[in-house]
């Protein structure tokens, strides 16, 4: 993974950081390139070239400003790292199992709720209204 300016291989302003292994059996790698001093204009004229073995062509991704996803909230030029993890899945594991444990416990919530509407009418003592109820007193005489 290199940096490209004009299409020349530069290493100007250029970090690059070990090469990690995942628990997968993938990698990643980074290189960071600071453009503190690069004006925003001339961000296009910067490529990140990543090379695979056993593939002839390069992967080339051109420095846009809008693409890049950031927390900060200042308005310098941030020293962008592109970082790369290369895996044979394109969707981490855990988005499905998080959606399939919501779907579950909402489905879950719907059927007690369903359960607790079912016991509740059955369970009610069956009982007159009082208007319903009439009582007799005779008194007995001798």
């Amino acid at each position: 993974m290199m940096w490209r300016k004009d299409g020349e291989e530069t290493h100007e302003g250029v970090e690059i950081g070990e090469i990690l292994t995942n628990n997968d059996g993938t990698f990643q790698m980074r290189v960071n390139l600071d453009l503190r001093s690069v004006p925003a204009e001339d961000w296009r004229r910067y490529d990140c070239v990543f090379q695979f073995s056993g593939i002839n062509e390069n992967v080339t991704t051109t420095l846009d400003k809008t693409a890049i996803r950031t927390n900060e909230a200042s308005t310098e030029v941030p020293n962008i790292t592109i970082s790369s993890s290369f895996s044979p899945t394109a969707v981490p594991i855990s988005v499905p199992i998080v959606t399939a444990a919501l779907v579950l416990a909402v489905v879950a919530l719907i059927g007690f709720i369903i359960y607790k509407k079912k016991t509740a009418n059955s369970s009610k003592p069956y009982s007159k209204s009082s208007s319903d109820i009439t009582c007799k007193t005779e008194l007995m005489t001798k």
